[in-house]
């Protein structure tokens, strides 16, 4: 074994005890969402000759119905018959180590204005996906015998897990109380890397570290199950082994490309307490996915996502518009939608989604 790594232990299955989703959906159109293990459809991007005209990457044969968007200079035509059950075909890795090695650095380099007054240490966790890319994480906890929360932080896009220190999340790791028990303050802080992939994100972000939240095979029983969500079950699994965490509270949170995954996540997979997110795209329906899918969720586990009024492409409205969804379809749903209005330009209270570029300035909204 490596200096440093920690391998997760093969113990037995946890019992699931979160409870179920019921639509209100008929039950005809949610069979059509079957998550049973199914053979992968092929990445479009596989094996092909792309003409490409500027942005533009024809993946279509002849006589093929195809969907195309446009934002700004990128250009996207995917097959209609190249989506998945799943949505759109898994994102291929470069297989670059600029993530695994982001989340080395961090670990091994925790501030040390931070460190120096706070009793924390960073554990590098690794771990090999189903495609052989290694994965790693960050377990930053203090010594403690009490069980504690654990949350689980996943990084925007093009951006490196180190952009956690904006968060204040670091600092409140000795003083936050998630579990109304003023003896077991604080909480463990799981750091997880993505991966460098393609994103159905217009320019500049259309490639870089990020997670995959548009192929959403979360059935565990699959060998092509998405690997982001497998990284991130097996990183928890070995953050439960390791250190003293509170099995009922483990919680998931993010930014942006990461807090979409963090949404996506929580309500694809058991026994996660609940979901705080910044920034989130529709992590179903996007603007620019070609593969959308409306929601069916196999869990109600509750989320809240914080918006800034003024966001780039559309977030704040696509994602009051997946909130708004999913609570018409679960009436037993938890999930808030915050809108923040930190550019102070309505006496709205509470402040609303702005879906005008003149009114928000140099913030590209469409």
């Amino acid at each position: 074994m490596e200096e440093g790594e920690v391998e997760s232990s093969s113990s037995e299955e946890e019992t699931y005890t979160h409870e179920k989703a019921s639509s209100t959906t008929p039950k005809e159109e949610e069979e059509t969402l079957d998550t049973s293990a199914t053979e992968a459809t092929a990445d479009p991007l596989d094996n092909l000759d792309l003409p490409a005209i500027g942005d533009l990457f024809v993946l279509c044969q002849k006589k093929t119905v195809a969907i195309v968007l446009f934002a700004n200079t990128l250009t996207i035509v995917i097959c209609k018959n190249q989506c998945t059950k799943y949505g759109d075909p898994p994102r291929k890795s470069t297989f670059s180590p600029a993530a695994f090695n982001a989340v080395v650095d961090l670990c091994a380099n925790l501030p040390k204005a931070l460190t120096q007054k706070l009793p924390l240490t960073g554990k590098l966790l690794k771990f090999k996906d189903n495609t052989g890319e290694q994965r790693g994480a960050c377990l930053i906890s203090k010594k403690i015998t009490k069980q504690l929360p654990l949350l689980v932080w996943l990084h925007p896009s093009l951006i490196p897990q180190n952009l956690i220190v904006l968060t204040g999340l670091l600092e409140a790791t000795t003083t936050a109380d998630l579990t109304n028990d003023k003896n077991r303050l604080g909480y463990h802080l799981l750091i997880v890397s993505g991966r460098n992939t393609p994103h159905f994100y217009p320019a500049p972000d259309k490639g870089g570290i990020g997670w995959d939240n548009w192929y959403r095979n979360y059935n565990r029983s699959d060998p092509k199950i998405n690997v982001d969500a497998q990284a991130i079950d097996r990183f928890i699994k070995t953050a439960k082994s390791v250190a003293t965490v509170d099995l009922k509270r483990v919680y998931m949170s993010g930014w942006s490309n990461g807090a979409a995954m963090a949404v996506q996540y929580g309500l694809n997979t058991p026994n996660i307490a609940a979901v705080a997110a910044y920034a989130a795209p529709d992590p179903y329906r996007d603007i620019h996915d070609p593969c959308a899918q409306k929601p069916y969720p196999p869990y109600l586990t509750p989320f809240l996502i914080l918006y800034n009024q003024c966001d780039v492409f559309g977030i704040c409205t696509t994602g009051q518009a997946f909130i708004s969804d999913l609570l018409h379809r679960y009436p037993k749903l938890i999930a808030k939608f915050l809108v923040t209005d930190v550019l102070q330009l309505f006496l709205v209270n509470p402040p609303v989604c702005i879906d005008s570029s003149l009114l928000c300035g140099a913030i590209a909204v469409i």
